[in-house]
C-alpha cells in the first residue's frame, strides 16, 4: 500500500470519527436534569445560555474540524496518486 492509499484511508477514518462525534448528542435517549441548566441570562432581554447548548456547539466544532482534516487527508492523497 502507497502513501496516497494510506493518506485517502486515514482521511476516511477520520471522516468516521468525526460524523460519530457528531452524531453523539443525538444518540442519548434519556436527558439529565444537569443538561437544561442555565449559565447565564440576561436580565434586561431574558436570553439565556444553557449548558446543553454550548457543549453541542463545542461537539459540532470538534465533528467539522475532524471532517476538515479528514478530507484535507484524502485531497493530498489523491494528489500524491496522480
Amino acid at each position: 500500500m502507497n502513501i496516497s492509499t494510506s493518506l485517502i484511508l486515514l482521511g476516511l477514518a477520520v471522516n468516521t470519527i468525526a460524523s460519530l462525534i457528531m452524531l453523539w448528542p443525538y444518540l442519548k435517549v434519556t436527558q439529565n436534569v444537569e443538561d437544561d441548566f442555565i449559565e447565564h441570562m440576561d436580565q434586561k432581554t431574558g436570553d439565556y445560555t444553557q449548558t446543553k447548548h454550548r457543549k453541542n456547539k463545542n461537539l459540532g466544532i470538534i465533528g467539522f474540524s475532524l471532517f476538515s482534516v479528514g478530507f484535507m487527508l484524502q485531497f493530498i492523497g489523491i494528489i500524491l496518486g496522480l
